[in-house]
C-alpha cells in the first residue's frame, strides 16, 4: 500500500454563514511528507450544488501554494462570502479536495456548513440593453428589458413602463415576472407610435421601474426619438393677379398693390417656422410686404401668409406681366423643403390709361416695331420634364409643366420648331398662352415623360401629372388612345414619372408616385393597348415602404429585367415574365445604397437608371440625389440566403462610383456604344463622362467630365442621338429645350 504523502486537517469540522453577513472563514493546513518539493492546490465543493464558473461563493487566500519542501506545511484561510446553492437554507455538507501535480496524489476532508436565512430585501437590477430608439410613426418598436435578481430569495416581479404615451404601447403596460435568486430574465414592451400627426417628431424619455414585494425597487431609463416624416404643402389659391382688380375701362392710378393667398398644410410631424422668399425674373421690379412675416405652423395645421406685391404702373403702354416666384424656406430642414419648393406667382400690370385711349395706330406701330426689333424666342412657358429623339435622330420632342408637348427640327447648334406643326386651334394650355408654331398637342396636365414606341416611330407615351397615359400620333399630335387604371380609384390624379417600352413595343412599363408598376399589353403593334394593366407590382405594399415613388423604370436589353428606382436611395430588379397569368411578381430583389451613403431616407433618392446597350454583362448606371453616379455589374450581384423571403436583398458591389455633382444628378443616359454616359444635374450642368471598356471611368481623359453646357436651374432631362456625330438635347427648369454637339 503507497504511504499518504499528503497530510491535511481542517481548523472546525462545522461552520455556520449567512448571506449578507460578513464572511465565515477557516483554515486548511496541508503537510508536505513526501521527499520532493512539491505545489498544493485546494478546490472546495459543496453537496447539490450546480457548478457555474461565473458564480462565485467563496475564494482562498493563497489560491495555490508555492512549491514548498519535504517536511514543511502551508495554511490555506478559506473565506466564504456567498452561499453555494442561491435560496438553499440549511446544512449542505462541503468536500475539501486537497492535491498536488507533482505528487499525482489527493486528500478529501469533509465539513459541514450551516446556511442561515437571509431576511434583508431582495436587490433588483434593470437593464436596457439598448437605450436609444428611432421609430417613424405607425411603425413597431420592440423596448427589451433585462431584470436581474440580486438577492437569495425567488422574488415576484412587477415590472412597468413609464413614460411617452402608454396609448402607443401594443399591450399592457405592465409585466409579471418571477425570477429565481441570482438569477436574470428579460421581457420586451412593443410601442407604435400613431398617425404622423398625432405623434411629432421629437425625443420622448421613458423608464421601465421593477418592484416586488419583498425587496427595493429599480429602474432603467430610455429614450425613444420618433423621426420625422412628412412634407409640407405649399398651394396659392390664385396664382395671376392683375393691376387694376377692377375698374380697368376708365384711368385709375391709385391701385398699385395686389395680394397673393401662400397656403401652407403641415402633413408632417415636424413643427415648422415658415418664411417666404420672393425671387423670379421681375422680383426687383416690386417691393413685398408679408402678413405675417413668418408663419409657426404646427404639425396637422394650415396657416396662410398673405403678399402684397407692390409695383409702379406705368401711365401708357400694353401692359406687362411680372413673374415671380415665392420660395419657402422651413426652419427644420430635416424633410427637404416644401411641396413644390416655389410657387410661380404672375402679376399683370396694365397702364393707367387704358389702352383703349391710347392712339391705334401708335400703338400698333409700336408693337410692330417692337416684333421686329426684338421677335420673342419660342420656348415652353414653364420647366421642361422631357425630352426624346425620334429613331432616326431627325426630330425632338419635348414635354413641359405648361401641359404642352413641341416638335423641333434639329440645326447646326441649335433647335427650331418643326415647321410641319402648327397647333390649329387657340393656343391656351395650362390657362395660358403659347405660340402655335411648332406646338404639336396640348395635354390635359402636366407632362412628366416622353417615350417613343420602338416599332412605331411615329407614335408617343406621354405620362401626366394626372395619372393619364396618353398615345398620340407623330407629328400631328393626335390623340390615338389613353390609359388608366379604372378598377383604382386612386388612380386619378397618381402621377406618371417614367415610362417603358420593350422593344417589340407590345408591352409599356409605367411608374407611378403612388410606389406602383403597371404593365400594359397589347397583342400587336396594329392593335391598341387593353384599357386595364395586364400586371401590377405594389412597390410600397411589397417592400413596406411608406411614401414610396417611382421615378425611374428601364428595361434591360435582352427585355428580362425591369430596374425600378425612386426613394429611399434603391433599386429593385424584376426579373419579369412576359408570360405571368395574374399580378403576383416573382423574382423582385431589391439593393440598396446603404452601405456607400448612411444617409438612407425617404427624401434620399436614386433619380435616374441606364442600361448599357448591346451589353451581355447587364451594365447597369444610377444617379442619386448625393450628387453620385453608380456603374454595376448586375451578373456579379448576390442574392442573400433567405429563400422563404418573396423578396430578396442584394448583395452588389460597383463596379465604379464617383462624385459626379455637390447636388442630385437626376437624369442620365448611355451612347450607343456603351463609351459615353451623359448626366444633368440639379446645378444646371450637362456633363459628358468617358468610360472604359470596362465601364468605369475613364480617369485618363477627362476625370472631372467635360461640361458641355451651363444654365442657372435644374436640368430634368437629356436624350442623346449619334449619327455622324453625337448630339445631346437636354431639358431644363428655366423653361428651355437645347442641343449640344460632342467632338
Amino acid at each position: 500500500m503507497d504511504q499518504n504523502v499528503i497530510n491535511a486537517s481542517l481548523s472546525t469540522q462545522n461552520l455556520t454563514f449567512r448571506p449578507g453577513a460578513y464572511p465565515s472563514t477557516f483554515e486548511v493546513t496541508v503537510n508536505n511528507d513526501s521527499n520532493q518539493f512539491a505545489n498544493f492546490q485546494i478546490e472546495i465543493l459543496a453537496a447539490g450544488e450546480i457548478r457555474n464558473p461565473e458564480y462565485r461563493w467563496y475564494k482562498l487566500e493563497p489560491e495555490v501554494a508555492a512549491a514548498k519542501p519535504p517536511g514543511s506545511s502551508t495554511i490555506f484561510q478559506v473565506f466564504i462570502f456567498n452561499t453555494p446553492i442561491p435560496g438553499f437554507v440549511g446544512l449542505v455538507n462541503l468536500t475539501v479536495n486537497i492535491f498536488s501535480p507533482q505528487l499525482g496524489q489527493q486528500r478529501r476532508l469533509l465539513m459541514r456548513l450551516k446556511i442561515e436565512a437571509d431576511n434583508t430585501p431582495t436587490h433588483l437590477s434593470v437593464e436596457l440593453p439598448v437605450r436609444e430608439f428611432q421609430v417613424y410613426p405607425r411603425n413597431c418598436i420592440d423596448i427589451p428589458v433585462r431584470v436581474r435578481n440580486l438577492g437569495q430569495q425567488s422574488t415576484n416581479v412587477v415590472l412597468r413602463f413609464v413614460g411617452v404615451n402608454l396609448s402607443w404601447l401594443v399591450g399592457s403596460a405592465e409585466r409579471r415576472l418571477t425570477i429565481d435568486p441570482v438569477s436574470q430574465t428579460e421581457a420586451s414592451f412593443q410601442c407604435q407610435p400613431p398617425s404622423v400627426v398625432q405623434a411629432p417628431s421629437q425625443n420622448y424619455p421613458f423608464t421601465v421601474e421593477a418592484t416586488s414585494s419583498n425587496g427595493y425597487p429599480a429602474s432603467a431609463e430610455g429614450n425613444l426619438e420618433v423621426l420625422p416624416v412628412g412634407f409640407i404643402e405649399f398651394a396659392t389659391t390664385q396664382k395671376s393677379q392683375t393691376l387694376p382688380s377692377n375698374g380697368r375701362w376708365l384711368p385709375n392710378w391709385k391701385a398699385n398693390t395686389a395680394s397673393f393667398d401662400l397656403i401652407f398644410k403641415n402633413a408632417s410631424n415636424l413643427n415648422q417656422e415658415i418664411n417666404v422668399q420672393i425671387q423670379g425674373r421681375d422680383w426687383r421690379k416690386c417691393s413685398f410686404k408679408k402678413s405675417p412675416e413668418t408663419a409657426n405652423l404646427g404639425s396637422g395645421e394650415t396657416t396662410k401668409i398673405v403678399l402684397d406685391a407692390k409695383t409702379k404702373r406705368p401711365w401708357v403702354g400694353i401692359g406687362k406681366t411680372l413673374l415671380l416666384e415665392a420660395k419657402s424656406e422651413l426652419s427644420d430642414q430635416r424633410l427637404g423643403s416644401t411641396d413644390p419648393a416655389t410657387q410661380t406667382l404672375e402679376l399683370r400690370v396694365l397702364p393707367i390709361i387704358p389702352l383703349w385711349l391710347q392712339l391705334a395706330a401708335i400703338a400698333l406701330l409700336a408693337a410692330l416695331l417692337l416684333w421686329l426689333l426684338n421677335p420673342e424666342a419660342i420656348t415652353h412657358t414653364r420647366s421642361v420634364n422631357s425630352v426624346r429623339f425620334n429613331g432616326t435622330g431627325l426630330s425632338v420632342v419635348s414635354g413641359s409643366d405648361d401641359c404642352t408637348i413641341r416638335l423641333w427640327r434639329p440645326g447646326n447648334n441649335s433647335l427650331e420648331p418643326d415647321e410641319r406643326v402648327t397647333y390649329p386651334g387657340q393656343p391656351i394650355a395650362c390657362d395660358r398662352q403659347q405660340k402655335p408654331k411648332g406646338l404639336m398637342a396640348i395635354t390635359d396636365d402636366a407632362v412628366q415623360v416622353l417615350r417613343f414606341t420602338p416599332v412605331e416611330n411615329n407614335r408617343l407615351a406621354v405620362g401626366l401629372d394626372n395619372g393619364v397615359i396618353e398615345l398620340r400620333d407623330v407629328p400631328t399630335g393626335a390623340k390615338i388612345s389613353e390609359l388608366q387604371d379604372s378598377k383604382d380609384p386612386k388612380a386619378r390624379g397618381d402621377r406618371v414619372f417614367d415610362l417603358a417600352f420593350t422593344s417589340n413595343s407590345l408591352k409599356l412599363f409605367s411608374g407611378y408616385g403612388s410606389g406602383k408598376v403597371r404593365v400594359w399589353s397589347r397583342p400587336s403593334i396594329n392593335q391598341d393597348f387593353q384599357p386595364e394593366p395586364q400586371q401590377i407590382l405594389d412597390i410600397q405594399d411589397r417592400l413596406s415602404l411608406s411614401g414610396f415613388q417611382v421615378r425611374a423604370l428601364t428595361l434591360s436589353p435582352d427585355a428580362k429585367t425591369l430596374a425600378i428606382a425612386g426613394n429611399y436611395k434603391r433599386f429593385m430588379l424584376w426579373q419579369w415574365n412576359q408570360n405571368q397569368p395574374d399580378d403576383k411578381s416573382q423574382g423582385l430583389s431589391v439593393q440598396s445604397l446603404e452601405k456607400l451613403d448612411q444617409r438612407v431616407g425617404i427624401q434620399d433618392f436614386v433619380w435616374a437608371l441606364a442600361f448599357a446597350p448591346n451589353s451581355q454583362e447587364k451594365i447597369l448606371a444610377t444617379s442619386d440625389s448625393a450628387g453620385y453616379i453608380t456603374i454595376w455589374n448586375l451578373n456579379q450581384c448576390q442574392i442573400a440566403p433567405n429563400p422563404q423571403q418573396q423578396v430578396k436583398d442584394l448583395n452588389c458591389l460597383p463596379l465604379d462610383r464617383w462624385a459626379a455633382s455637390t447636388t442630385s444628378v437626376r437624369t442620365l443616359i448611355f451612347s450607343e456604344d456603351g463609351r459615353t454616359l451623359v448626366s444633368g444635374t440639379d446645378d444646371g450642368r450637362v456633363v459628358v463622362w468617358n468610360l472604359t471598356s470596362e465601364y468605369k471611368l475613364d480617369k485618363t481623359r477627362a476625370a472631372e467630365g467635360k461640361t458641355i453646357y451651363k444654365t442657372s436651374k435644374k436640368i430634368n432631362s437629356v436624350d442623346l442621338k449619334t449619327n455622324q456625330t453625337t448630339t445631346v438635347v437636354s431639358g431644363s427648369e428655366d423653361f428651355q429645350v437645347k442641343l449640344h454637339r460632342i467632338n
